[in-house]
Formats: C-alpha cells, structure tokens, sequence
C-alpha cells in the first residue's frame, strides 16, 4: 500500500492500538445499485481490428509488451482512450487531480460524449483532493464512477480512519485500464503525475503491460466482480459535497482550460507524438506470445480476518515463487516477506537457486517505517547468497522524467521465475499485499520476455543501485565504480536514526 497510511509515527501507534483492541469489522451495506457487465463493441471498432489482426496467429495465447517509460504510459492510455468505441473500465488505488488526472478527465468526457461507457472504479482511500473530478465526470449520463470500501466523507479523514481502522485499513491496490474489452494496461502504475514522469519533487520508476489476447476477458471478468461487489458505492452516495449549476459549470470550464493549456507544454505536445501504440498496432513481432492468466484477489479479502486461506492471490503467486528451480528475480518497492517467505527465499538460495532482488534503500524509499521493518532482512538473506541491491535515489530517470531534479523511488512490481514464468501487477512482497489488501496481476510463460527482463536486470542493475555485501559480518553498500561504503547511503543520521528506532516498532502487519 501506498505511503499514506505509514508516514506518522503517533498516528501508526494509535492505529495499532486500535487495531488490536476493537471488536469485529463491519461493512456498510451499498445503497442500491444496478448490475452490470461488459459490452461487446462493434467489430469495425479500431482497436477491435488492431487486436483482431495481432492475435490471428496465436490463437489462445497472450501477446504482452511493458511499458517502462513513465512518458509513454500516459501517451498509451490516451491513445487508447481516443480509440475506444464501446467501453472503457478503469480501476485504480490512486487519482490525482494533477495536470495527468485534468486531462485524464478531458479525454474520458471526450469519449463519453461520443457514446462510449466509463465505469471508474476508484479505491477511497486517496480520493481528496480528486473529488470534485470525480463529481465532474459523474454528471455525465455515459459514465459511472463507484468507491471502494469508502470512508464516510463527513469529518477530517483521520478521524474517520481512527474511528472504524479495523475496515478502513483494508484497500484495494489493483490496478487496471481496459478499453473496448480488447486492450488493458496491468501494473504498479496509479493515476498521477509521480507515476506519469511529471512531478518536480518525485518520480516512481513504475511497469506497466499492455496486453492483448486471451488474459483480457479475464481481466474485464474481474473488474465487473469488484464493480458489482458489496464493498463498491456509487461516488455520488458517498461523496456529499454538491457544486450548484452555476459552480459546477465554472469547474468543469476550468478543467477543460487546464487540460487544453497542458497539452499546449512541451510535455504535452510530446504525449501526441508518442511512436508507441501506432509501432505496435502494425507489428505482432513486437509482442511477447504466450500463456497468460490473471491472478487477482477476490474482494471479499478485505472482510477476512488476515492471513485467511480462501484462494486468494498471493498464496498462488507465492507458490510460484518459492518453488524456483533455477533463478528468480524479484523487484518489490517494500520487501517485508514475514518469517515464514523469508525461510523459503532462503532455503531457494541454499538449494542452488540465484535469487537476485531489488528493493529500495534508505534514500529512495518514501516510507521510512517501513524501511526500519525490512533491515533485519537484510543479514539472513545475504548469508543465504542472495543478491541484494538497494535502488540509488541519485538515478533521475533524465530520459523519462520532465523534472531533472526530483527523486527517484521504485514502485514496480515484478517476479520473473527460472527464465519462464513473468508476473507483472500491483503485488508488493509485503505484509500488506499478502495479507491485507486485495491486489491484481498477470503472470505469462515467456521465455523470451523473461530472459529478456531478466538479463536487463542483471546488466543494469550495477548501475542503477547498490550492491549490499557481508564484510567482516557487516553490511556494505558497493556501487557502481566499486566503492564501498559503511553506512545508509545519501542519507543523514536523522534518517538512519529514523529507520533503526521505526524497525522496532511491532508494525510489520500493517506495512
């Protein structure tokens, strides 16, 4: 889960005592609300004919293609959206009104008005400041927006977490955008301009897969799952702010002006000039074939009592995991597997397979409880041989990002087992993800694709962070031109003594 529910250590600890001490969770009951599915679109829809043509020569398989350009994933999405005839169903923990969600907005009123249905599926948990946006959209008769699990919208929203943690706490991470039943975007990518390469202060190095085939009426099947569930409600009965006629013209007038003077920047004009969707719509061989399925919790997994057996997806991305033969590479923004997916990372080392991850240090990390939780990791899998590197907050992504400047963090999310089998999705190796929220993800058999990733990994990935090394039964950090250093790189005491006090705070569960 995203940073919001770990920064404050007076507010973790209370939440924690209330997490501990109050009775059994209880979820509202949705007002009622009209079931629906998805539509077909009409065959001489574009992307109908494009997936049509790609997929004619590999019959029930999945073609792939990741998206690691922060640039071309919103340029993808808007061209996407342009396309759309029929549908478009998006699913998503976070939005953002931010220049990228503005003219998400625009381009989704667009397509609206030309006859397509949205359905946004939102988790409630950062709505704030999108919530005008969301109202916005609403108003239009082609599209639906619901919330999932959502706060009551009638006081400070800490207060509201604080009085009802025990539901609240549990969220949906799954991330998904799917236009016209055809083409969906997966991966650890939300709807903002940190995931977008348009934030001075932050960059995520995120992933996303495009994919088409036979995944993707699995996909849609699990969207209209969470979009008819018990936990969704639509926007309007939960947000209760209200713009008069004259108000919400004056917003909505604003918004178009924003999005319009936006396109107009360089960044802008550049999203329109994206070579992507128009260099793989003409070309099969630039998609990775093959089988593919999508591993996605039910919704009823944030109403179970944690770690509850009940076919949720972790258990079977786990098992997958752990049953490596040969190499497996893990790329996890939080790395919190709990003692129990500690020893089997441990036992695959010392039964000969190279295990290879990359999480974030110190530095690049936003949360920095959970930071002070993963450090006591650190030493029993280095003394298991496995190859551990911490993300360097100096690499500025200078080819993806608009702001030279701001910070690099890793958000993507991404597993690549014995040169085979890929897994792409919202999925941290964390207590959260595992236990807690419901998460989404596409796992594919390969080769191609995953020798691919992992070679890159491999090569680049002494460039990109550190290497941490057992010397003399202490940790170092290595980089790039061999140096090695002894402390927490490009940090200072106050975050190290940040990090070390957090890692003994009893909050592991809840990270």
């Amino acid at each position: 889960m995203e940073a919001a529910l770990r920064q404050s250590p007076f507010l973790v600890l209370l939440l924690l005592c209330l997490w501990a001490c109050s009775g059994p969770v209880t979820f509202p009951q949705p007002p009622e609300r009209i079931a629906s599915g998805q539509t077909k679109a009409p065959p001489d829809a574009p992307l109908v004919i494009v997936s049509d043509r790609l997929t004619r020569g590999h019959p029930g398989q999945t073609g792939v293609y990741p998206v690691t350009s922060a640039h071309n994933a919103l340029a993808v999405r808007l061209a996407v959206i342009r396309a759309a005839r029929s549908s478009i169903d998006i699913q998503y923990f976070i939005f953002r009104h931010d220049e990228t969600g503005l003219l998400l907005t625009r381009e989704l009123l667009r397509a609206a008005e030309r006859g397509v249905r949205v359905r946004f599926l939102l988790d409630d948990f950062t709505t704030g400041d999108a919530g005008k946006l969301l109202l916005a959209l609403q108003r239009h008769p082609n599209i639906q927006i619901r919330l999932f699990n959502p706060f009551p919208h009638r006081g400070p929203r800490t207060l509201e977490l604080l009085a009802d943690f025990r539901r609240l706490h549990r969220r949906m991470h799954n991330k998904s955008f799917t236009a016209d039943g055809r083409v969906t975007f997966i991966g650890g990518r939300n709807l903002s301009n940190k995931y977008f390469g348009f934030d001075s202060k932050e960059h995520f190095g995120d992933l996303d897969l495009i994919a088409i085939g036979a995944v993707v009426p699995e996909i849609t099947r699990q969207f209209d799952i969470y979009w008819n569930s018990h936990y969704s409600f639509p926007v309007q009965s939960v947000i209760h702010e209200r713009l008069d006629p004259e108000r919400q013209r004056q917003f909505s007038a604003e918004l178009l002006r924003k999005a319009e003077k936006f396109l107009t920047s360089d960044y802008g004009r550049s999203l329109l000039k994206s070579p992507v969707i128009k260099t793989l719509s003409h070309n099969a061989n630039l998609w990775y074939w093959g089988p593919a399925h999508a591993l996605f919790d039910p919704p009823r997994k944030v109403a179970q009592p944690p770690g509850t057996e009940g076919g949720f997806a972790g258990s079977e991305l786990m098992r997958r995991i752990t049953g490596a033969r040969r190499q497996l590479i893990i790329i996890s923004p939080y790395l919190l597997p709990g003692e129990h997916y500690l020893q089997q990372l441990i036992a695959a080392a010392e039964r000969g397979v190279e295990v290879y991850i990359l999480t974030n240090s110190l530095a690049s990390s936003d949360v920095i409880f959970v930071h002070g939780a993963y450090r006591k990791y650190r030493r029993p899998l280095l003394e298991a041989g496995v190859h551990l590197y911490e993300l360097s907050s100096a690499l500025k992504y200078k080819l993806d990002s608009w702001h030279g400047e701001s910070r690099s963090l890793l958000h993507a999310k991404l597993f690549a087992v014995d040169g085979q089998w890929l897994y792409v999705g919202s999925f941290n190796l964390d207590q959260r993800s595992i236990l807690l929220n419901t998460e989404l993800g596409l796992m594919i058999k390969s080769p191609q694709l995953t020798e691919m990733v992992s070679k890159n990994l491999i090569t680049n990935v002494h460039k990109n962070a550190y290497q941490l090394l057992l010397r003399n039964n202490r940790i170092v950090w290595r980089r790039s031109d061999g140096a090695e250093l002894h402390r927490e790189p490009d940090t200072n005491w106050l975050q190290r003594m940040g990090s070390r006090l957090s890692g003994w705070l009893p909050l592991e569960s809840l990270l």
